[in-house]
């Protein structure tokens, strides 16, 4: 285990992070001028999700349906931490079906997210679990099959 959570943009996860043993990706998003990260943390403006999340253990999110999808088309448990819209429908499901948890954005403690941390790296099954659903989606080919009918609908 590498212990490389992946860290969407935003929030205060730079700063409840830095006391924790792991290593930290982070997209920084429009302000990442504005955003320091600790020594355990790197980070730019934009980072390639599809190239980054199968290196990690774990995705830090908001939620989205971009990264949520990512996370579990490459078998990553989450915790999310929604703001808006879609991010708070798809934070309850991934808590709901325990593929990570959901934790309140503006009120977590850092126990709260270094105990999430904690018990979705360390649950060897929860890890098996997301293994065989992330094998079973890339299996599908969704995206090859979207754009077959995609094709087949303009002829």
């Amino acid at each position: 285990m590498t212990n490389r959570p992946w860290t969407g943009s935003g929030s205060a996860v730079p700063q409840s992070s830095q006391s924790a043993p792991y290593r930290y990706i982070v997209s920084k998003g429009p302000l990442h001028e504005e955003i320091e990260l600790a020594d355990n943390m790197w980070g730019a403006e934009f980072v390639p999700q599809t190239k980054v999340i199968p290196l990690v253990d774990l995705v830090i999110t908001h939620g989205g349906n971009n990264t949520t999808t990512e996370a579990l088309h490459f078998g990553k448990p989450m915790i999310c931490l929604p703001l808006f819209w879609d991010q708070y429908d798809n934070a309850q499901r991934v808590a709901e079906l325990g593929y990570g948890v959901r934790l309140d954005t503006y009120t977590f403690t850092d126990e709260e997210l270094h105990g999430a941390l904690d018990g979705l790296l360390g649950d060897e099954g929860l890890r098996a679990k997301l293994a065989e659903a992330g094998a079973e989606i890339r299996r599908r080919d969704g995206v090859r099959r979207a754009a077959d009918l995609i094709e087949r609908a303009a002829r």
